[in-house]
């Protein structure tokens, strides 16, 4: 899932510190008594081992981490309240991207849902955690992207039988039917999907560690500046000192896990992690769907003026055992109606009203919901619309490449970030943060913790560079934010063009490409790869291709004029076949 240049809207901009009075999201109607407006102390602490900013499932899980050790001091800080960000305001999900991914970034999403089904069933936590019988369906409205989709099945069935076994497609109409989508043009079925709360989830976890593990909760306590320290007393380890408008906490690590709101305390980040806005529906059910509720989880892909990244998504609520609550249908997504598509926009303040509209006239378009079966989106003459009990929006962190960031931040010892999920938190935030959790564990001991890294590679619990879902933030990160820097707000730049037979050479400051005809090929002339993208690019787009020296990754591939095709960084495994 990448930022098209298209999307961009206005130049990337800092985010702004989250809104004070966002919109109310339907998981928030009950919320834990405990955690509101909850101070573990009255007083900020002065210092601690261990500062996380954010309390979603990101931070959550690092503390629980953490906490593993006793002794250290976590200090949790939360701009608003406990789980008010983009977890507590999801679609609901938990489902690991099969075949969409490398089958190594297919691997690591399997562990991590594993691992948040085992700690659900283990603590017999209340987050309306249900393993989907039907599993996840993936509806495609377009013949394009369902090819697309069926050749990415067949890449992970060759590449690992056993995970391409819990991978099927549906083709038949018969069948298609039966799911519910007779109007898609195929389906991609994942046997592993679920369902749940995901604020229900953080928020057991949360209450469990500040009861029983130590952990100080302080909300409406944002986080305005961090800055090295080079404090003297008792804490002379401290490295940070971090600023919010109740005074300041020295710290010797500080963990990041804002996620959209990442470059508000990273600026260098503005155009790597970038906010965007998602709209959210709790729509009311139909009866038929009150009666039996659906077996799947439901990703709905290459709808009109819909590409492929721009998916909507739904689930169905438990229903309430008297059959009379319960059930709602949890629909997100409209970005192509959204202003800016959502880019950029991180203000969670207001819904987005064409979103909004979309999201309760699309429905019926695209499943059978039982009462307006076999209807088209029009119905007499007016459109069909199923209408909300609630809307909201949330801020997602979108990472230029799709995977997040995860690790130390270069040049700055003792900052730590996780985050960036691209709409994908529950497949990736829980194992993402404990990794980063593990890394300032063994910094915190004066170990190496690039040891704990490299041992992380050795064992494919995690893979280097970007490679991975939980990606490892090295030395790659100094060469390319001034890259990104510059091309992200599209200047113009110094690139000298040339003809040499049928192919353009293209001379980027100091890099020379040759760009065929077709704007499909670019070779480095001093290194040897060939670069070829899996999709034309658009007529007249300059775009840039950088190779490690030993050809096994693209570090980047970015157009430099507005209007073209995604600004991207990543392996080739991500989308660019490399050839030394």
């Amino acid at each position: 899932m990448l930022i098209r240049a298209d999307e961009e809207g206005d130049v990337p901009r800092s985010a702004h510190l989250p809104s004070p009075h966002p919109t109310f999201s339907f998981w928030h109607n009950d919320p834990s008594p405990f955690l509101l407006h909850h101070r573990t102390t009255s007083e900020l602490p002065k210092v601690a081992d261990v500062v996380i900013i954010g309390s979603g499932i990101s931070g959550t899980f690092a503390a629980r981490k953490l906490l593993e050790r006793p002794e250290l001091a976590v200090v949790m800080l939360e701009a608003r309240e406990a789980c008010w960000g983009a977890t507590g305001r999801n679609g609901g999900h938990c489902q690991p991207q099969l075949y969409e991914n490398p089958a190594d970034v297919a691997s690591f999403q399997l562990r991590n849902f594993e691992s948040i089904d085992a700690l659900v069933r283990k603590h017999d936590i209340p987050c309306e955690w249900q393993r989907m019988p039907g599993g996840g369906c993936h509806a495609y409205f377009s013949q394009m992207y369902f090819e697309e989709a069926k050749s990415e099945v067949e890449n992970l069935k060759q590449s690992d039988s056993n995970m391409g076994d819990t991978v099927r497609v549906v083709e038949d109409k018969k069948d298609l039917s039966i799911l519910k989508i007779p109007t898609a043009v195929g389906a991609v079925i994942q046997s592993r999907a679920a369902k749940l709360s995901p604020y229900k989830l953080v928020s057991w976890i949360l209450e469990d560690l500040v009861k029983n593990s130590r952990l100080n909760l302080q909300t409406s306590t944002p986080v305005v500046s961090l800055t090295p320290s080079k404090a003297s007393t008792s804490s002379s380890m401290s490295k940070w000192t971090v600023q919010t408008p109740r005074g300041i906490v020295l710290a010797c690590h500080v963990l990041i896990t804002t996620n959209g709101y990442t470059s508000y305390l990273l600026p260098q980040f503005r155009s790597i992690i970038v906010p965007v806005r998602g709209e959210m529906s709790a729509l009311r059910t139909p009866s038929p769907l009150l009666q039996q509720s659906l077996n799947h989880t439901y990703a709905f892909i290459g709808t009109v003026g819909q590409d492929r990244i721009q998916d909507d998504y739904l689930v169905q609520r438990p229903i309430s055992p008297n059959g009379k609550g319960g059930g709602e249908l949890m629909f997100g997504g409209g970005r192509t109606k959204a202003f800016h598509k959502g880019v950029n926009v991180d203000s969670d303040d207001t819904i987005d009203d064409p979103a909004a509209e979309y999201l309760r006239t699309k429905l019926p378009q695209v499943l059978d919901v039982g009462v307006f079966a076999g209807l088209s989106a029009v119905s007499n003459g007016q459109v069909v619309e199923l209408p909300a009990k609630k809307e909201w929006t949330g801020i997602m962190g979108f990472s230029r490449d799709g995977h997040p960031w995860v690790g130390a931040v270069p040049g700055s010892p003792g900052l730590w970030l996780s985050g960036a999920y691209t709409g994908s938190g529950m497949p990736n935030a829980a194992l993402s943060s404990q990794h980063a959790a593990s890394l300032i564990l063994a910094a915190h001991k004066a170990q190496d913790w690039t040891a704990v890294e490299q041992e992380a590679v050795r064992s494919s619990e995690v893979a280097r560079g970007r490679k991975p879902e939980a990606m490892i933030i090295d030395h790659l990160l100094p060469i390319l934010l001034p890259l990104l820097t510059l091309t992200a707000a599209f200047p113009t730049i110094s690139v000298n063009t040339y003809e040499d037979t049928t192919c353009q050479v293209l001379d980027v400051e100091g890099y020379a490409f040759k760009h065929n005809r077709v704007c499909t090929q670019f070779i480095k002339q001093e290194g040897s790869f060939i670069a070829t993208s899996k999709k034309p690019v658009k007529e007249g787009c300059v775009l840039q291709v950088f190779a490690s020296t030993d050809c096994t990754d693209v570090l980047a591939a970015i157009t430099v004029n507005a209007g073209c095709e995604a600004p991207y960084l990543g392996p080739a495994s991500s989308g660019w076949v490399v050839d030394c």
